[in-house]
């Protein structure tokens, strides 16, 4: 039996934009005009043991209406054991796109079922209030995001930190990290704004997304990045905070998750 089972999503994808999700939550979204490949831990998007739901969509570039001739995604789920060392156990969920060639195609979208055992029950966005498309959803979105560029900005650290407990405690739960790992994860993200980067105001133009089932929303860029977004102006490098939010049950204020 797997005692510490760690999930990785190994992809490439070329000439195309993309989204991977597990559980209907986004695990990366790209647009990639050459080539790309990496692989990812997807454990903070399995919630629990049972049945997990892994789909995907293949969008045109940004800025064209069909998708390239040469566009290609591939993909496969692998599973580790790390409770000692990084033990290969293995590999499932394969996935090819068929050859696109001369198709006029918009979109191609397809899913498939897998089950995972995990050691852990996470609490999360499951627990949260369906969340609406509509103008009222959106503007409290934009101001929980600007309460958190806020913060950054001042230097309030602690408060950051505060704003992010949940997601961190998820994220140090799924990944089975100790509490000196946990403390590192967010000690590197403030040394980070403290070297120089500064975040930008959450532009306008972000695009409002729902996800985890209609319970997460995210604001992202038309090419996929995060709406959140950090500048070093003397480096000229670009930081980005890939976060989402949910509702609370019995609040209207969106909260990181």
């Amino acid at each position: 039996m797997t005692q510490q089972p760690y999930y990785m999503i190994d992809f490439s994808a070329s000439a195309c934009m993309f989204e991977i999700l597990i559980n209907d939550y986004p695990v990366i979204s790209m647009n990639v005009e050459g080539q790309v490949s990496t692989n990812l831990p997807i454990n903070y998007a399995i919630l629990e043991s049972g049945e997990q739901l892994l789909s995907h969509k293949i969008l045109p570039l940004l800025g064209e209406t069909s998708i390239h001739e040469k566009a290609e995604l591939k993909y496969d789920i692998k599973l580790f054991d790390v409770s000692n060392d990084f033990v290969f156990k293995e590999q499932f969920a394969e996935y090819k796109s068929e050859p696109i060639e001369d198709k006029k195609l918009p979109v191609i979208a397809s899913s498939k079922k897998f089950n995972a055992k995990v050691p852990y029950k996470l609490e999360a966005w499951q627990n949260g209030v369906s969340i609406k498309n509509d103008d009222n959803h959106k503007d409290k979105l934009h101001l929980a995001y600007n309460e958190i560029v806020g913060l950054i900005n001042k230097g309030d650290y602690t408060g950051f930190q505060k704003k992010i407990t949940a997601r961190e405690h998820n994220m140090t739960s799924s990944m089975y990290l100790s509490k000196s790992e946990s403390d590192s994860r967010i000690e590197e993200l403030i040394e980070d704004f403290k070297s120089g980067f500064k975040t930008i105001p959450v532009d306008k133009k972000s695009v409002f997304h729902i996800y985890g089932f209609g319970k997460v929303a995210m604001l992202k860029k038309l090419n996929g990045e995060s709406g959140l977004t950090l500048v070093n102006e003397k480096t000229k490098e670009e930081l980005m905070l890939d976060i989402s939010f949910y509702l609370p049950q019995g609040s209207d204020k969106f909260e990181v998750i």
